[in-house]
């Protein structure tokens, strides 16, 4: 397998994985690399309060009677991973004495982990379960489940140059494509991911690459606006020549097309990609995506991830 670009470690991945995490049984099952959550679990921060500590990734049962999980999620060596989830299981355990409580680390590769003395002997045993390699992980599923939707999620991740530019519409028409609960939040880390890869690039650019945009020749707005340059030329042509002026008709003309085209594309894209997330626009939020251009769209759609409220991303009601 491809390790992917070379800075895939300074790609954002706590939230992400987070959130792909509490998407699905599924997702859990796949990351985690079997742990199956037998009835429905949720996904939250714990504070302690005795250390001002926060857990960022503990999965408890509805019912409080299966294990609880606290998964720590590492893209790089740090050292003290391991200290950390052992603090966590303890300060957890004292909190709910009641439950059972296990940890998980989960590397972006075999050499972010760190099983370090005096933690070594222990790693496997007991509540510190045995550490997951997401990228084993994901081979192991290329070679015996290559249709499993999740690699197509972290397909920006480890995809070389190459091989993303031409597996990355596919991977976009697979994941829109799906009808499973928590199919929305896939959809949402695999564009969130993209636009970490090309950094470099407007989110209009990205769409196009994954072939999401309708080819602006073929859209409405630029026909008409084509033509209403083209009839503006005309009727300026009279008086400076017809040629001449139908010719810069037509080029003004394909310059509103394409300004108006664009836009009206990455709000329809937006829009469906905000109802998935947050249900049924009210009528300020579409407004508001109206009345935004395109650089502000662009924002939006950049930030869609990070937003765990409608009036996060889009501002406050009116």
């Amino acid at each position: 397998m491809a390790t992917g670009p070379e800075n895939a470690a300074a790609m954002k991945t706590d939230k992400q994985i987070h959130a792909l995490l509490a998407s699905s049984p599924e997702a859990f099952r796949f990351l985690t690399d079997g742990i199956e959550l037998n009835g429905p679990y949720q996904g939250r921060s714990v504070v302690f309060k005795d250390l001002e500590r926060r857990a960022d990734h503990v999965f408890e049962a509805d019912d409080g009677k299966g294990p609880t999980y606290l998964i720590e999620v590492q893209a790089q060596h740090t050292g003290d991973v391991y200290d950390r989830l052992v603090l966590e299981l303890l300060l957890y355990r004292r909190a709910h004495p009641e439950r059972t409580v296990q940890g998980q680390v989960i590397f972006l590769t075999a050499s972010c982990d760190e099983p370090d003395w005096p933690w070594a002997e222990w790693v496997g045993r007991g509540p510190l379960r045995k550490p997951v390699y997401l990228d084993q992980v994901l081979e192991k599923a290329r070679q015996h489940h290559p249709d499993h939707p999740l690699l197509a999620v972290f397909l920006p991740w480890f995809a070389r140059d190459a091989e993303l530019a031409q597996q990355a519409p596919l991977a976009w028409r697979r994941l829109e494509a799906l009808t499973e609960p928590g199919a929305a939040v896939l959809l949402d880390v695999f564009m969130s991911w993209m636009m970490e890869r090309f950094k470099g690039q407007t989110y209009e650019e990205v769409l196009r690459m994954l072939q999401v945009l309708t080819p602006l020749e073929e859209t409405r707005a630029y026909k008409e606006l084509v033509a209403i340059g083209i009839e503006k030329g005309k009727k300026e042509g009279r008086e400076e020549g017809k040629k001449e002026g139908k010719k810069e008709g037509k080029k003004e003309g394909q310059a509103e097309g394409e300004k108006w085209g664009r836009q009206k594309e990455a709000r329809a894209l937006l829009t469906k990609q905000l109802r998935r997330r947050f249900g049924q626009l009210p009528r300020w939020a579409s407004a508001r995506l109206r009345q935004a251009d395109t650089q502000q769209l662009e924002t939006w759609a950049e930030n869609i991830f990070d937003a765990k409220e409608l009036t996060d991303l889009l501002g406050p009601k009116p």
